[in-house]
Parts: C-alpha cells; structure tokens; sequence
C-alpha cells in the first residue's frame, strides 16, 4: 500500500505570510481532492508536496521515505 504522510508541516514565507501551519496528514491508496478557499494554502502544499518549495518545518513521506 502507497501511504503519502505529512507531518508538523508548516510554509511560512519570507514576507511573513504562514501559508500552511502544523499540517498532519496520512493519505493511502484512492483517490482525493483538496478544496480550500483562496488563500487557503492548497498551491503552498501542493508545491511542498511536489518537493518544489521546501517547508519551514515539518516533512513528507512516501511510503516511509522522506521528500
């Protein structure tokens, strides 16, 4: 079984804004969508996800090895 897990994850940005905040999340095999308000922070965890931006603090996994 695939498992993507996040944890403690948080992207605050050099102006200051925190886009994602203590982010735990587990995610197995299926489908998923990510739904959010602007501004929510859905691109900022996307991209964290994709290993294009690095995170403040916290990691990713896929299936126990770290992004």
């Amino acid at each position: 079984m695939n498992t993507l897990t996040i944890k403690d994850l948080t992207k605050t940005y050099p102006n200051g804004v925190k886009a994602l905040n203590g982010i735990n999340l587990e995610i197995t095999n299926g489908m998923f969508g990510l739904l959010g308000a602007n501004g929510a922070g859905k691109s900022s965890l996307m991209r964290t996800i994709a290993s294009l931006q690095e995170p403040s603090t916290g990691s990713v996994f896929l299936m126990s090895k770290i992004l």
